[in-house]
């Protein structure tokens, strides 16, 4: 048997983790001295503390590294597991190349004298008059990241409902706070058919922002909205909705089309 210290010095597992590991029946001594509460392992168990350090390395959390070590032989578990981490390390390295180039344009009009937040000032505003909408709708509270799910699932009922489409598909939010696991949202279609199932939406005088770009840009549209709404003396009449003129499963994200309105009314 090895001392946790030898164990330590070997493995290159500080002693501090190797008592965490014990703790959270991660990787447990083989005999702890009842009297000094020293632990001790066996040789055997460096082949698992490398494995645990190889899987940290690789981004796995430690729930799923026990999940490995208490199935160590069955190899095509782990090789999906891997292949699982390789796609989620390819899309953080496309985030953060992303991030990067947005960076350098940062740098670039930082350099030029060009403030950091100036680009509100060119988004944008109308104030449109709209018309009312014919719609098919799903109203839910639903997690964000399972909207795809749900647009599936009213294109659906509309060709199950023998519906015609007339326009792009939209999102109306009614909840006052964003909850994004827990968002009040009615996903809608305009059609042509006016039916039991369909509602009108009614048209409004609305403070319009069209946003060419991905969706992570919205929250400045809203913000340089509700500035504008607020200088000019106007007020927020009913919930804002968005129209989303592109498919995002088709168009690269800074080619996206999104037409944001806030129904407003004079003060």
């Amino acid at each position: 048997m090895m001392s946790i210290g030898a164990f330590s010095k070997i493995s290159n597992v500080t002693t501090k983790t190797l008592r965490y590991y014990d703790e959270i029946g991660l990787l447990k001594p083989v005999y702890v001295n009842i009297n000094n509460n020293y632990r001790y392992y066996d040789v055997s168990q460096l082949k698992t503390v490398l494995l645990i350090s190889k899987l940290k390395l690789y981004g796995f959390s430690l729930e799923e590294i026990a999940a490995v070590i208490q199935t160590p032989c069955d190899n095509g578990a782990l090789l999906m597991l891997i292949k699982q981490k390789r796609q989620s390390i390819f899309q953080q390295i496309k985030h953060f190349e992303h991030v990067l180039s947005r960076l350098n344009e940062e740098i670039k009009n930082l350099e030029r004298g060009i403030h950091l937040m100036s680009y509100l000032d060119e988004i944008n505003v109308q104030l449109i008059e709209t018309q009312p909408k014919n719609i098919l709708s799903i109203r839910k509270r639903i997690n964000v990241a399972d909207y795809g799910l749900h647009i599936r699932a009213l294109f659906s009922d509309i060709e199950k409902a023998n519906l015609t489409p007339v326009g792009a598909p939209m999102s109306i939010f009614h909840d006052e706070a964003y909850d994004p696991e827990n968002y009040d949202i009615e996903i809608a279609v305009p059609v042509k058919e006016n039916t039991g199932q369909t509602r009108t939406l009614s048209g409004n005088l609305c403070a319009m922002v069209t946003l060419k770009g991905p969706y992570n840009n919205l929250p400045s549209v809203y913000a340089r909205l509700q500035e504008w709404v607020e200088a000019n003396g106007y007020q927020i009449t009913s919930p804002f909705y968005e129209i989303y003129l592109t498919d995002p499963g088709q168009t690269p994200p800074e080619e996206n089309i999104t037409e944001v309105y806030l129904p407003v009314a004079k003060r």
